[in-house]
Formats: C-alpha cells, structure tokens, sequence
C-alpha cells in the first residue's frame, strides 16, 4: 500500500512540470524575436496565447496559420483573433479548418459567419468576453 501511495505520489509530482514546461516552451517561441525562431509576440498576448497549453507546437502552429497572410497560407486574422482561435488548441490544423468554414461566404461553401462568430465556435477555449 505504502509503495502505492508513493507511485501516484511521484506521478503527481513529476506530471506537473510537463504542463508548465509546455506553457513556458510556447510562451518563449511566442514571445521570442523571428530572427530567433520566435513569434515577436508582444509580452500580454504571448501569455494570452500560451496560458493554459498543453501542447506547445499545436498553439504557435495554430497561431502563426491564423495570423499569417493569405498570400503566405495564411488565414489573414488580427493579432488578437487568432490568439483567441488558437489559445488552447491540441490540433493547429483542425482549429484552422474549423475557421476557415465558418467564416467562408456561404457561396463557397462556408457558413458566412462574422470573424468572432467564427472564433467563438471553432476555438479550443472560451475567449475572454
């Protein structure tokens, strides 16, 4: 019994870093100049974007589609947009899809959407209202 209580023991202690190890990971690539490998994020939507992740590349990958322009593969969006589509996200492209319908002119296929209509319904966490 005693050997049990120091497995889940050791578990809890060692799982905890693995979560904030992710949130420090994305918040140093968010934050980071792009002549560094980084985002250049400024400081407040960097910790906006990485609060709370999980999966470090899925956020920043999320991210940069989201706020990249079309012309790049991008989706074109404001900064503080695609940190609301992407804060949270365990799957970048998923998330992006998601976007990319719901904000489509319904001629093309899309539900037509406005922008934070879009975000609201395809974001992996609630944004911030």
């Amino acid at each position: 019994m005693k050997c049990l209580i120091v497995v889940f023991s050791a578990l809890f202690l060692y799982a905890q870093p693995a979560l904030a190890d992710e949130v420090t990971l994305c918040f140093e690539k968010a934050w980071a100049h792009p002549n560094d490998g980084g985002l250049g994020m400024p400081r407040g939507l960097a910790v906006d974007l990485c609060r709370g992740a999980t999966n470090m590349y899925e956020v920043t990958q999320c991210y940069e589609t989201a706020w990249a322009h079309p012309n790049n593969g991008g989706l074109g969006m404001p900064r503080g947009l695609a940190v609301d589509l992407c804060r949270g996200s365990t799957n970048a492209k998923k998330v992006t899809q998601c976007y990319e319908k719901a904000w489509a002119h319904p001629d093309n296929g899309g539900l037509g959407l406005p922008r934070i209509s879009a975000v609201d319904l395809c974001a992996s966490t609630p944004r911030a209202k």
